[in-house]
């Protein structure tokens, strides 16, 4: 299993190995890339996390054997039901470990399959930056990018997952959060900042409940 340590500064341009020592008392972030973006990794950087990342083909002890404290789910290309056949047993057996975890895009729709919801091919994908996303919490918009030809079904999302962004566009599913367990996930893209920082909080979000070390 390849894998490779990320540290980014604030004003770092590029992700460079994080230097022996450094930022031991930042939280770990583990994130599992099926086709990540490059800048997400920067984002949880600058969220105060230390992050490793991992490919898609990593197990559950590749993962675990990394301690970390929380995991991220990257987003990627695809049908999420083809990449959730090896992806979603792992996913499964770390919500089990009650670590936070945060999901984008595929990501999103992985955890979603991973609490036995369902996934359908849109008649029409969303592509492409000034989509408009409702949250459900306050009703505030967020102006979102995103990339993706599939969604979440919210008729089968579980009891223990809400519905906490709408698309305006078309009313699809554009965000959950699980009532049981430390997970969240959204369809869009926030660190493309279409926005431009509507969606940076979900970064921030996400890091806040992760336990730092001593």
């Amino acid at each position: 299993m390849q894998q490779a340590d990320v540290s980014i500064s604030q004003d770092s341009p590029t992700p460079d190995p994080s230097p022996e020592g450094e930022g031991l008392k930042r939280p770990h972030v583990v994130a599992i890339d099926y086709g990540s973006k490059r800048n997400i990794f920067r984002n949880l950087a600058h969220a105060g996390a230390n992050v490793s990342v991992v490919p898609a083909s990593a197990s559950f002890e590749d993962i675990m054997a990394l301690a970390p404290d929380g995991i991220f789910l990257s987003n990627g290309p695809g049908d999420p039901a083809a990449t959730g056949e090896y992806a979603v047993p792992v996913i499964r057996q770390l919500l089990d470990t009650g670590k936070p975890l945060f999901g984008i895009c595929l990501g999103h729709q992985l955890l979603a399959l991973a609490v036995g919801a369902s996934t359908t091919k849109m008649f029409q994908g969303h592509r492409g930056a000034n989509h408009p996303v409702q949250r459900l919490s306050d009703g505030a918009v967020e102006i979102t990018s995103m990339n993706h030809g599939f969604a979440v079904e919210r008729a089968t999302l579980p009891p223990t997952a809400r519905e906490t962004h709408v698309s305006l566009f078309d009313g699809s599913n554009a965000g959950i959060e699980l009532t049981d367990r430390p997970a969240f996930s959204v369809q869009y893209h926030p660190e493309a900042s279409p926005g431009p920082q509507d969606s940076l909080y979900l970064f921030e979000k996400f890091v806040s409940s992760l336990k730092a070390p001593a």
